[in-house]
């Protein structure tokens, strides 16, 4: 049996048997890995682009994004369109977009420590998901939708890792809903299993053993 005391991955993902809008985790940008330990700045770069007000200037490091495969053919040209109209700009700078508008599609894995073989959050991990719930429920993110992805590493059979990395993302959704008011039809989660893990080339490593949350915009 294998020893779960390291936080799962998640994404929403699947190749096979997926939950309706699982394409849009697998279009989305590589998630960012953050440490044990990271500040609501942090977390707010990572999810939106930008870090929100009062904070200083943060420049999350993304792993690459995945090869492109080789483009088809570009398609005949299409008759020419007659040129837009031109409107006149209305006076005065357009607002500024919320910051959970900002990039949607952007993810961070964070380190959430779950007891053995189980979806109960251990202590030392509220505090990481208690700066998650202030950066969810802050005005300006008020409006967002989140997805909660469960991981695992590559140890133990497929169905089982599939649906222990399903619960801890549900659990991670109920602390979320329960401890900081996060309306719970903001929050979409799913169960990766070690499907997708951060570090393909060791599948078994702890690292893989992640939840990731994936901004689904407002």
């Amino acid at each position: 049996m294998q020893m779960r005391m390291f936080p799962i991955i998640g994404v929403l993902a699947l190749a096979l048997a997926l939950p309706a809008g699982a394409a849009l985790a697998q279009s989305a940008a590589p998630a960012v890995p953050l440490g044990p330990n990271p500040s609501e700045c942090e977390i707010q770069a990572a999810l939106f682009g930008a870090a929100g007000p009062g904070c200083p200037s943060i420049v999350m490091k993304r792993p690459p994004p995945p090869p492109v495969t080789a483009a088809s053919p570009p398609a005949p040209a299409a008759a020419p369109t007659p040129a837009p109209v031109a409107v006149p700009t209305l006076p005065g700078p357009p607002p500024d977009p919320p910051v959970a508008a900002l990039k949607a599609g952007l993810r961070a894995a964070f380190r959430i420590g779950f007891d053995f073989n189980s979806a109960r959050i251990r202590p030392e991990s509220r505090a990481v998901l208690d700066r998650i719930g202030a950066v969810m429920t802050a005005p300006e993110a008020a409006t967002a939708r989140f997805r909660i992805v469960g991981h695992t590493d590559a140890v133990g059979g497929d169905a089982a890792n599939r649906a222990l990395s399903q619960r801890r993302a549900e659990a991670v959704a109920d602390y979320l809903a329960d401890q900081h008011g996060v309306r719970r039809d903001r929050l979409d989660t799913a169960g990766m299993g070690a499907r997708e893990p951060l570090l393909p080339k060791k599948p078994k490593a702890a690292e893989n053993r992640r939840v990731e949350i994936v901004n689904l915009g407002g």
